[in-house]
């Protein structure tokens, strides 16, 4: 990377560690340390590895990165085939992996709302202990999260039966790459 790259996201970095607190952020000399991936061992790039805690933190981020034109990729369970989750030493990796709450489970309305970072099988499990069936089902099920599910459209063990990610989907909340907050949630 350029000298003079490294000099513009400083303060960039600063303004993040601000955000989400120093202990969430990890600088790109650490994550050398770390591999790509559960399928490749190569050393992880990237300027920096941010973990959000929320919606407010992630537009906040992407408001920040936005004005700077700093790259972004976005990080789930990284069990991901299509390499959504490639990065170069320029790029800010953000987490979702502290977002990993259930915040409601309704049975009697049969839905359940989530966030981005919550594995599917502790999904599966909170569903089933309320009585409820949670038809997506993958092999990664206790890595991979469902923001990335829903994210590729996930189709999984039972998609004949019950169809692909989206067709289980009510609503979402998502963060626009400007930091915009957009909602469509709903519960019918």
């Amino acid at each position: 990377m350029k000298a003079q790259n490294v000099a513009a996201a400083v303060p960039l970095l600063e303004q993040i560690r601000v955000l989400v607190g120093a202990a969430f952020v990890t600088g790109a000399q650490e994550l050398r340390e770390r591999p790509r991936g559960r399928w490749d061992p190569t050393p992880l790039e990237a300027l920096a590895h941010v973990r959000a805690a929320d919606t407010e933190q992630v537009s906040g981020i992407l408001r920040l990165c936005h004005a700077a034109g700093q790259p972004v990729v976005v990080h789930g369970g990284l069990t991901g085939l299509v390499k959504g989750d490639r990065t170069t030493a320029r790029d800010l990796i953000l987490s979702l992996e502290r977002m990993n709450a259930i915040e409601e489970i309704d049975a009697i309305g049969r839905t359940v709302t989530v966030q981005a970072g919550c594995t599917l099988q502790a999904l599966r499990d909170a569903a089933q202990a309320e009585g409820l069936l949670l038809p997506l089902d993958l092999g990664a099920r206790g890595s991979c999260t469902i923001g990335g599910n829903v994210a590729t459209n996930a189709g999984g063990l039972n998609v004949i039966r019950y169809g692909m990610a989206r067709a289980n989907v009510l609503g979402l909340e998502a963060v626009l790459a400007d930091g915009t907050v957009i909602s469509s949630m709903n519960r019918m």
